[in-house]
């Protein structure tokens, strides 16, 4: 219902509702002129209920104008309104900027004091009621402002049964003050809130007052003071046996600027008995979260408040949420008191409806009223003022009047409230067998449906329908049944009510179906069949139009199971194991490596065999009962190809291999399946083949997971390295020759030659890596000088190796063509061959040697590489080198044989961890023996000379006495001589050469 006031619009708008009947609805106009005289002091309006726009009437509250005693210009009468709402009761209406004036001579002082008008139900005055007569200006006009003489009384005030009670927010230097006027029988005592605060508080801007707050019995005063430390608070004022209001609580607001406590309210939202606290802080906002304005709830906790509320809720920004706030009574009739929240400027304006329950606040609003909502009667900053609690009707349920700056207030009129009774929802059977049913009969579904009007009216009868709509096995597609003359496992049906109390519908069990596990799950949900209506002005009744109770569930669920071996508890306790292994041909299993089965790989690998065992042995009394839809899903990586399976046709090849095992797979059953895959994508940089294998079934079993069946894909390469010879006898002699002079690989020394044989058995790498033959060199000695020089890597007699760094042949010697003769002995400058050296290897047995090896550090290795070509043949490195005759003759010439060794290594050199090959080391050695010609001493010792004389003449004289005791110095006859001589020439033998040299022929 839409009230307009036929006067100039009001910019500020307050209202009330009277009582009893007739109910008239209470309207401020605070700038309003009087009709006779323009004089702009605001009114208040009476609106009946009707249908007419422009029949509310000015309250005649006499106002008379006297500026040398009181100024009523701009005084806002009607600034706020409120009423006893009770028989006998009363309404007041207050203007809080009337100003009294006082007079110092010829200067005038102006008070602004503020004013409230107290009326009986009939609106008029009534001089014989004290309630209407004393105590319209509670604030000492004489007084300056930092005491009441600027309290503006009156910008809050209100009633309860037995108490009146302002706001007045300028007084003390605008600290503020509540007064409250309470009536016991035949006394009168007032209540006031004292000076001692702060100034700019604004105590009083809004106030509440109630029992039930701080004590159960005792009345609390609630005042707002939004401008308290910048951030706002709100008040607790108790009413003790003095005149003076207690502060007995204090709650802060939460932001500066956010005029906490601009809005208060007092509701019992719980039903404790306890009166909660609901505060509005329009200004808050939250820029980055676009949040403007806020409303607190503060839950009483048996006469407590928290310092902080037990909920916030927010608005949208520049929305001014929480510019007003009502108790709106229990506008449902759930047992539970509601509130509205006005949000005047979130675009045409809003109200917000909240509900409550046992536990407080609902944070959800039951319903957003818009002002662009109300037809004809839409309107800008709708929302600005609310009233509410109050039944002005007649139907049991409160109603709304909320106001605006539009010169207009809407009542808002509540509906009636249905709750749906006996909603029954059964299905027969509960289990279902389908060899059972029939083609026109199988699930029998019943629904069932009662009403009441939640204000618990007997008499209200009214004709409503449901819609109502059943879901079969909603979340499967396609679901398992149908309705009966349907294709559809759905079915929308109407209710009429109360005609009609069940309704019955046939469900059908569709061919096929492979899930009987699962119970086919049934919903219903049901909604109010709204008749159509119009606008309309007026209190015309709404008893036609009711709405479903929204705290109440609008759907049901319930279940079929189907008839099947698992126990009393019709469950399935399935206990699916599965054990899987990759196998050859022959069916058996691969070897495994630390328990991973391992593929030697082959470039004749075509096929693998994925061998599957599954069970469903009971393990306890509690499992191995049927497994329902057991399924094995195969989940193959793109290396392999399945091609077949054993037994025929037990999997279906797709993205994924899928193999049904059984619907049910039973109690101790076996099932093995042998899965051939083809090997399409192994090659020599396949590291593993991963399957992964999931088992499901629809049965209950929890310890079902993806097992994974590994094979790791093994390239070991064969090979092998020897070097012949092994061992090399060399020898040193000679001059020494310094760098510089050497032109050819003679003149370094003595030759030497290794043969590395190499040879390898598999598939060529590629990129995939390189096998290699490193030397571990015996380069030089210790201190720098040439050991074994490298001259020439020879690889299969027509290829060369040049390892990186120069270290072959770094002096760029000329080497020796093949066939040219090698250097020998002599070449080094030793003896003539007639007369051959005397040396200490040939003179002597070796006595003194050394060892020259990089691992005991007598020497300085040098590693160098030579990659080993792909071809599948035996591979030769040949390595010449020569012995540095010059470091063995400087360093060396005291020993008679210096022996020097070095290693090779056949190793392969990969990023790949699945291929590999063992290393291979040979050591290799070399004698160098010294052919250095010994020297003569220069000097012999006297005595040795001496003494060998002597001995020499002690020989001789010795040789001389033998000599002639045998007659060696005796001479032959003469006859006997002559004798000789003839024979000599008769026989003509030639004389001896001893004869020609003694005789004396």
């Amino acid at each position: 219902m839409s009230i307009r006031v036929n006067e100039p619009p009001p910019n500020i708008t307050s209202f009330s509702l009277s009582a009893p009947p007739p109910i008239r609805l209470l309207v401020g106009a605070p700038q309003d002129e009087e009709p006779q005289n323009g004089t702009r002091t605001g009114a208040v309006y009476a609106c009946p209920l009707s249908a007419s726009k422009s029949d509310c009437e000015r309250l005649d509250i006499e106002l008379r104008s006297e500026p040398d005693k009181y100024i009523i210009e701009d005084m806002w009468l009607g600034v706020t309104v409120a009423s006893q709402r009770q028989p006998a009761g009363r309404v007041l209406a207050c203007a809080h900027r009337y100003t009294k004036v006082l007079w110092s001579g010829t200067e005038d002082q102006r008070r602004m004091v503020g004013r409230c008008y107290v009326r009986g139900n009939d609106l008029s005055l009534d001089l014989s009621d004290e309630w209407q007569t004393y105590h319209n200006e509670m604030c000492n006009s004489n007084m300056d402002a930092e005491e009441t003489g600027m309290c503006q009384m009156g910008a809050s005030a209100g009633f309860t049964a037995d108490s009146i009670y302002f706001g007045a927010p300028g007084a003390y230097n605008w600290q503020g003050t509540s007064y409250m006027l309470q009536r016991d029988s035949w006394d009168l005592h007032d209540f006031y809130f004292g000076k001692g605060e702060s100034g700019n508080t604004y105590i009083g801007y809004a106030a509440e007052v109630g029992s039930g707050v701080l004590q159960k019995e005792a009345v609390t005063v609630v005042a707002g003071a939004p401008r308290y430390q910048h951030i706002g608070a709100v008040y607790l004022l108790s009413a003790g046996q003095q005149q003076p209001l207690q502060k007995s609580g204090l709650l802060r607001g939460h932001q500066v600027g956010s005029y906490f406590g601009s809005a208060v309210a007092l509701v019992d939202l719980n039903s404790d008995e306890w009166k909660d606290l609901v505060v509005g802080a329009p200004y808050y906002f939250k820029r980055k979260q676009e949040v403007g304005g806020a409303v607190y709830v503060y839950m009483n906790e048996a006469g407590g408040f928290q310092p902080e509320p037990s909920l916030e809720l927010t608005g949208p920004s520049y929305s001014g949420f929480g510019f007003a706030i009502a108790s709106i009574g229990d506008i449902n009739q759930d047992g539970f008191q509601d509130i509205a929240v006005g949000a005047p400027f979130e675009g045409p304006g809003k109200v917000y409806i909240y509900h409550s329950s046992a536990e407080g606040l609902r944070r959800t609003p039951s319903q957003v009223i818009s002002g662009a909502d109300l037809g004809p009667a839409s309107m800008q900053t709708f929302g600005y003022a609310l009233s509410g609690g109050l039944d002005v009707d007649g139907n049991s349920y409160p109603d709304l009047l909320v106001g605006s700056l539009a010169e207009r207030v809407v009542l808002l009129r509540a509906r009636p409230v249905i709750n749906i009774l006996d909603k029954t929802f059964t299905v027969t059977p509960s289990k279902v067998d389908p060899a059972r049913c029939t083609p026109d009969s199988c699930i029998t579904v019943t629904v069932c449906f009662a009403y009441n009007q939640s204000a618990g009216d007997p008499a209200y009868k009214e004709r409503i329908t449901l819609e109502y709509t059943l879901e079969a096995d909603k979340e499967r597609h396609p679901p398992r049944v149908r309705f009966l003359g349907t294709h559809s496992a759905t079915f929308r049906g109407t209710f009429p009510m109360p005609d009609k109390r069940c309704e019955s519908k046939e469900l059908l069990l569709l061919d096929n179906i492979r899930d009987k596990l699962h119970p086919i799950v049934l919903s219903m949900n049901y909604s109010l069949v709204e008749q159509p209506r119009s606008f309309q002005l007026g209190p015309h009744s709404l008893n036609a139009f009711p709405v479903l109770n929204q705290d109440q569930s609008h759907q049901n669920e319930t279940k079929v199971e189907f008839q099947k071996e698992c126990g009393s508890d019709n469950k399935c306790y399935s206990n699916l194991q599965m054990q899987s292994a990759f196998v050859s041909e022959q069916n058996q299993p691969l070897p495994r490596l630390n328990g991973t089965q391992v593929l030697h790989y082959s470039r004749d690998t075509r096929k693998l065999h994925l061998s599957i065992n599954i069970t469903n042995a009971p393990t306890s009394a509690f499992n191995g009962e049927d497994a329902h839809e057991a399924l094995l899903n195969i989940t193959v990586p793109s290396s392999l190809l399945p091609s077949s399976v054993r037994p025929s046709g037990a999997c279906t090849f797709a993205e994924t291999v899928l193999c049904e095992l059984g619907n049910p797979f039973k109690r101790n059953q076996r099932a093995e399946l042998i899965i051939t895959f083809e090997a399409i994508g192994i090659t020599l940089d396949t590291r593993e083949v991963a399957v992964w294998l999931d088992l499901s079934t629809q049965s209950t079993q929890d310890d079902l997971q993806p097992t994974l069946a590994l094979l790791l894909v093994d390239y070991t390469l064969q090979s092998s390295l020897s070097v012949a010879p092994a061992h090399v006898q060399s020898h040193f002699s000679g001059a020494v020759m310094g760098e510089s002079a050497m032109r050819s690989e003679q003149d370094v020394g003595s030759p030497l030659t290794f043969d590395f044989q190499v040879t390898t058995k598999g598939e060529a790498l590629g990129t995939l890596g390189s096998i290699v033959l490193g030397f571990e060199w015996p380069y030089e000695i210790p201190n720098g000088k040439w050991l074994l020089y490298p001259t020439e890597i020879l690889i299969n007699s027509n290829g060369t190796c040049s390892p990186p760094g120069g270290v072959i042949n770094p002096l760029n010697l000329t080497l020796l063509e093949d066939g040219t003769p090698a250097r020998h002995r002599r070449e080094l400058g030793g003896a003539e061959p007639g007369e051959p050296p005397i040396t200490l290897a040939t003179g002597k047995k070796a006595k003194s040697e050394v060892l020259l090896s990089c691992s005991q550090g007598t020497a300085r290795c040098i590693w160098f590489e030579c990659p080993v070509p792909a071809a599948q043949h035996p591979a030769t490195f040949r390595i010449r080198a020569r012995v540095w005759n010059s470091t063995f003759i400087e360093e060396f010439r005291s020993y008679d044989r210096v022996k020097v060794d070095g290693t090779a290594t056949l190793f392969l050199r990969t990023h790949i961890p699945t291929i590999n090959m063992r290393n291979h080391t040979v050591r290799f050695s070399v004698d160098v023996d010294s052919e250095l010609t010994e020297e003569q001493p220069q000097q012999v010792a006297l005595w040795l000379v001496l003494v060998a004389a002597a001995a020499g003449l002690l020989l001789l004289g010795l040789i001389i006495v033998l000599l002639w005791k045998c007659g060696f110095f005796r001479r032959a006859s003469t006859r006997a001589m002559y004798e000789a001589k003839g024979q000599k020439a008769e026989m003509r033998i030639q004389p001896s050469e001893t004869e020609r040299l003694t005789d004396d022929y």
